[in-house]
C-alpha cells in the first residue's frame, strides 16, 4: 500500500469597499493511497470536517462508501499478502526438499557405484580360496553373498525413492552402504596378501599383479 500526503496553503482575501483587507487562511491536507490497484483519496480542510472530500480511482463517493470500500480494500491486501508470503514459504520448502533428495540420490548412488565395483573385485575366481573373513571386513561367505543380494536390490530401490521424494529413506540406505567401501578394500587387501603368501603359481600371481594393477587405476 503507497500513500502520499499533500498539504496546501491557500489564502483567501476579503477587500470590502472601504474597509481594511481581511486575511483568511484555509489548510487543506491531501493523502493518497493506492491499494490493490484502486485509488484513494482523502481531502481534509481545516476547521470543518463536513468539508472533507473523498474519492475512489478520481470519483467522488460518500463518506460511507470511503470507509466500507478502503476497509475492504485493505482486507483484501492482507490476504493477498498473506497468500503470498504462503506461496514464497511453500515454494522455498518444495526447492530445498528437491534438492535434498537430489543430493541424497547422488550420494547414494555414487557409494553404490564403489560397493558394486568392489564386490566384482574381491569375487574374482582366483581369489576365493584366498578369502580372509574378520569381523572388520567381511564376516563370511554368507554375509559376502547377502551383501552382493542386498546391492543388486537397491538399483530399483533408489529410483522409488527419488519418485516420492523419500529424503530420509535414500539418506537410510546411504547409512547402510556407508562403511562397505573401507571394509570391501580392507578385505580385498588382506585376501591378495594372503594369495601372495600362499601361492608360488606364475599364472597367479601374473593374475595377482593384474588385479592390484587394477584396483589402484579405479581408486
Amino acid at each position: 500500500m503507497k500513500a502520499k500526503k499533500l498539504i496546501l496553503l491557500f489564502l483567501v482575501i476579503s477587500t470590502p469597499i472601504l474597509a481594511a483587507g481581511i486575511v483568511h487562511h484555509t489548510l487543506i491536507s491531501m493523502t493518497e493511497q493506492k491499494i490493490i490497484g484502486h485509488m484513494f483519496k482523502h481531502v481534509m480542510t481545516s476547521g470543518n470536517a463536513d468539508k472533507d472530500e473523498y474519492f475512489i480511482d478520481g470519483y467522488a463517493v460518500t463518506k460511507e462508501n470511503y470507509l466500507h470500500e478502503f476497509e475492504r480494500a485493505q482486507k483484501k491486501e492482507r490476504e493477498e499478502e498473506a497468500l503470498r508470503q504462503e506461496n514464497f514459504r511453500r515454494s522455498h520448502l518444495e526447492f530445498v526438499d528437491a534438492v535434498q533428495v537430489e543430493i541424497a540420490a547422488k550420494l547414494t548412488n555414487k557409494i553404490l557405484m564403489q560397493v558394486v565395483q568392489l564386490l566384482e573385485r574381491v569375487q574374482n575366481p582366483a581369489l576365493e580360496k584366498f578369502f580372509i573373513f574378520t569381523d572388520s571386513t567381511i564376516e563370511s561367505r554368507d554375509q559376502l553373498l547377502q551383501l552382493k543380494d542386498f546391492v543388486e536390490q537397491l538399483h530399483s530401490s533408489v529410483q522409488r525413492k527419488v519418485a516420492n521424494n523419500d529424503f530420509e529413506g535414500l539418506n537410510l540406505l546411504y547409512t547402510k552402504l556407508e562403511y562397505w567401501p573401507t571394509r570391501l578394500e580392507k578385505f580385498f587387501q588382506d585376501t591378495v596378501q594372503n594369495a601372495i603368501r600362499k601361492s608360488d603359481d606364475t599364472i597367479m600371481l601374473k593374475e595377482l599383479l593384474k588385479l592390484v594393477s587394477e584396483s589402484s587405476m579405479t581408486n
